[in-house]
């Protein structure tokens, strides 16, 4: 009786020894685990902070400003001073609930940080977004479609007008080209007026918001009706001769604020120069 309680005694150590053996494994096993994680947010982290390069670049090209340094903090901040030690599990496995504790606080501030620049880009794409809606609005592309189109005469306040023989202001730019050439829309906006009207002959006003105004005269004939909303590269119309032209030619201007401004001055390029 007394042998098989030795014996189980012994054996019962084995046991203990072996489980004890295999849990000292499973721990260095997951040790291991938990420091190549935390290399790998070392790489994410590094990650981020390339990212978080483009995000300042990317606010800038919106026009917003750069965040400020303190909310950059609390992005990356601690998770509040948590003390491994203090958890039970220390006690029993002090290394693997150091490795836990470090792989907690870094995969923290890796999803603040990804929070906080996911919600950067946002409101930089916001902006983004906004701004070219603006940009579409701006009248600034050559608003004939004609490779043979050249400005036949400029913007000037004191002009000699070619059929009355007075000098007076010509609020816009003559662009000479065929008949029935396609005038168009050299920003968004929406149809303010079109039809006759002294001097211009056949016209289209487009109303593209933020104070500005184009006008294109003088065309044979009009495509759009008030109100319609146009796009810019959208057809209004066809070059002709009505109203005070003296030959085939759009006479065009820009307003902004109710001031004509020279339309050269908002052309995105020289292709004007011909």
């Amino acid at each position: 009786m007394m042998a098989s309680a030795f014996v189980a005694s012994v054996l019962g150590r084995q046991d203990a020894a072996e489980q004890l053996a295999r849990y000292r494994a499973e721990n260095r096993q997951l040790i291991s685990s938990l420091q190549a994680m935390e290399s790998r947010s070392g790489q994410f982290s590094q990650a981020l902070d390339d990212l978080s390069v483009q995000e300042q670049r990317f606010r800038l090209v919106a026009g917003l400003p750069l965040l400020d340094p303190d909310v950059y903090s609390v992005g990356v901040g601690g998770p509040g001073g948590v003390d491994p030690t203090s958890d039970e599990f220390f006690e029993v496995a002090p290394d693997l609930a150091r490795e836990a504790g470090d792989v907690t606080v870094d995969m923290e501030q890796l999803l603040r940080r990804a929070d906080l620049l996911r919600s950067s880009l946002a409101e930089a794409a916001d902006s983004v977004g906004a701004q070219r809606e603006r940009y579409q609005r701006i009248p600034s592309i050559w608003p004939v479609v004609s490779d043979d189109s050249w400005l036949s005469s400029g913007f000037s306040h004191n002009r000699l007008h070619p059929l009355l023989g007075l000098r007076r202001p010509h609020t816009g730019v003559d662009i000479s080209a065929d008949f029935g050439t396609p005038v168009i829309a050299t920003g968004a906006g929406r149809v303010a007026f079109a039809g006759s009207k002294s001097g211009y002959g056949r016209l289209v006003e487009i109303d593209h918001g933020d104070g500005y105004q184009s006008r294109y005269a003088h065309l044979g004939r009009i495509a759009v009706r008030v109100g319609a909303p146009v796009q810019r590269g959208d057809v209004l119309g066809e070059v002709g001769i009505s109203g005070t032209a003296t030959g085939p030619n759009l006479h065009y201007e820009v307003w902004v604020h109710d001031r004509a401004v020279n339309p050269v001055d908002y052309f995105l390029d020289d292709s004007y120069r011909r």
